[in-house]
Formats: C-alpha cells, structure tokens, sequence
C-alpha cells in the first residue's frame, strides 16, 4: 500500500496531442513549485492517461495545496494497492468505517487490466459495504464515495473528491500587467487572469499608505494561486501627478474630470511598461456601470489613450459575483479593512466624457 493524490486535469484534455504535452509539462512544473513551495515531501510524480499520481505521505496537505493550482479539476487523497478484488474489499473496508451511514460506491477502469467490469465492482463492493457496516445504498444523496480507479496493474481507491478551480496552466497565454488597487474588484481581474493561463505581475499606484499596505497583502494572497510563476510587482507614486492635476482642473472649473485624468496616467505609465517589457496587455478590475466613471463612453474614452489591449475580466459581473469570487480566494477581507477616502475624487465625476473635450482640456491645463 502506497500514499498518493490522485490528480485529474480538465480543458487540457480537449487539446491537440501536441498542445496537451507541452501544456502537461507546465502544469507538471508548477505542481512540482506547488509541492515545494508548501514544504511538502513526496518521491515522484506520475504521468498518466488523464491524471497525474502525486506519491507522498501527507496527502491531505497535499491535496489541500494543489487545489491552488489552476489547470487541475479534481484531486483525491487515495491509496495505490494491487488490483485484487479481496483487497481491494478489505481496505475499502477500512476506509469506510466512520465516513457516514449513506454511500455509493463508484469504480473506474482507465485501462482495462482489472477483469471486472466498473458496475459489477459497483455491484459487489457495495453489496459487500452494505452488509458488512450495515450502510444504506444511495446514487444521489449520500455521505460518503467509495471511489476506486484502476491502473495498469493497480487500484486506486480514495473516499474524498476535493474541487480544484479548474482554469489552464499558469505559462500557457504569455504575460499581462494587471492595475491593482487596495479594492475588491482588481485581485479578482488579477486571478482571472492567471485562472486563463497568464503570467500577471502587479502595478499599484500608490495614493495612501493605508492603501498601499492592503495592496501588498493582496500580492501575497494572489501569490498562492501563481505557482510557477514568481509575481513582479511596480508601485507608482500617484501623490504628485494627482495633486499638480486636481489643482489645474479646479482652476479651470473641470474637477469633475480627475478620475479620467487619473485612470488615464495609471494606463499610459502601465502602457510604457508593456513596451519595455513586452507585455501583450493591460488588465484592469472596471466593471461596467458599477461606479460613475465605469460607464461605457468612458471605458471607450480610456481605452482610446493607449495602444496595448486592455482587458477587463469583471466587466459584465454583477457585484455579488464579484464579491464572492473576492471571498473564495481570500481578498475580500483585506479590501474591507477602512483606509482613508481618496482624497482626490470628485463629489461628481464625469460619466459622458469625449475623446474630444479630454484633449480640450488637456491643453488648456499643460499648456
């Protein structure tokens, strides 16, 4: 009997031969950065038909930490025995002891050494459950899976499916600079996209320290999903633009203005980073309507400012969507802790501005 984490993956399957090796190898690596990041030991990873077979003593952490990594759908804590029915009956048994008085046992054969069939191990394992801890058979509602996968030569079984994100492989869609506030809406861009199969590392443009302080506690949470790939980070001080700005739009009677000024300076200084990095885009937590200044004119307007693509994974999410995705990777409540307002918002910013009255007022103001 061996310890190990049965490990399923998703969309890579659906891939080409070629994409799925190669996209495989990635993923393999950022288990593997997973696996020691988390201080967890284990003697080899296998590479199988669907799965990866993960053989460690500690499968529970284990498979707690490599939920995090995004490509995997699935994972179980198993054990690896020989695939001989009286085996496989006797540790089933003793798996099951204590898990519940409903259950279902659900068996299948990745390849087809094992001479029974999936439903008559279904059939007799379940039968033999049932009599023997005095269960209750239930397909639908139930306590506990007896779940057995066989192998080669060998049977996997396990009694606990844990969920993983799912996603592609952190390595496999190029690279991306993501604006990131100290709010909620900019991490769950962030993880989107890494979710997608991007690298994503981080500007921040700082305004309160208060701010800033939420923002690197941001950083570190993003870190637990970014396996693989070690997050850069550019902080830009937002204090001096934004000061000079406000002071010039109010003497000119546009303070209504600075939030477009504001999100158009933290594009074009993420824009010049692109094009001394080689970025392929910009990605930004805008969601349309939610405040005054994400309306679609102005989502246009900003977007007309720049020449790398902007992309905006939260634009069509509902708040409560979003809030919960903030709540499920761990930054919702470090983008509730209170900082200080922005001191530099309008009491009614623009929410129709033309491309036209931008440039107007741009060079009535720097002139």
């Amino acid at each position: 009997m061996e310890g190990c984490v049965l490990v399923r993956y998703g969309e890579i399957a659906l891939k080409s031969d070629q994409t799925r090796k190669w996209w495989n190898k990635i993923l393999l690596n950022n288990m593997k950065d997973c696996l020691e990041k988390n201080s967890i030991p284990y003697s080899s990873i296998k590479v199988t038909l669907g799965r990866f077979i993960v053989y460690t003593d500690d499968t529970v952490k284990a498979s707690d930490a490599l939920k995090n990594v995004f490509g995997l759908a699935s994972l179980s804590p198993a054990i690896k025995i020989e695939a001989e029915f009286e085996t496989i009956k006797e540790k089933s048994l003793e798996l099951s002891r204590g898990k519940g008085k409903k259950f279902r046992v659900s068996s299948r054969r990745i390849t087809k050494e094992f001479s029974m069939t999936s439903n008559k191990v279904n059939e007799e394992l379940g039968a033999y459950l049932k009599d023997t801890l005095e269960l209750e058979v239930s397909l639908t509602e139930y306590d506990f899976e007896m779940g057995i996968e066989f192998l080669d030569d060998y049977a996997y079984l396990f009694t606990e499916r844990v969920e993983a994100y799912g996603g592609l492989p952190i390595g496999v869609q190029g690279e991306a600079i993501c604006l990131v506030s100290s709010g909620i809406d900019s991490p769950v861009a962030a993880w989107l996209l890494m979710r997608r199969g991007c690298k994503v590392d981080l500007m921040h443009f700082k305004i309160t320290e208060e701010g800033y302080q939420k923002y690197l506690k941001i950083k570190k949470m993003l870190e637990k999903f970014s396996y693989g790939y070690e997050i850069k980070e550019y902080v830009v001080d937002g204090v001096p633009y934004l000061s000079e700005t406000k002071k010039k739009l109010c003497e000119k009677g546009k303070d209504k203005w600075v939030c477009i000024f504001c999100k158009k300076r933290f594009l074009k200084e993420a824009e010049k980073l692109c094009q001394e990095k080689e970025y392929l885009a910009i990605v930004t937590g805008e969601n349309l309507g939610q405040v005054a200044s994400q309306t679609l004119k102005n989502l246009i307007l900003l977007d007309s400012s720049v020449k790398v693509p902007v992309l905006r994974p939260v634009l069509t999410y509902d708040k409560n969507e979003i809030v919960e995705m903030a709540r499920k990777i761990g930054t919702y409540e470090i983008s509730k802790e209170k900082e200080p307002k922005c001191p530099f918002t309008p009491n009614y910013p623009v929410t129709t501005g033309t491309k036209e009255e931008l440039e107007s007022i741009e060079r009535s103001i720097w002139q």
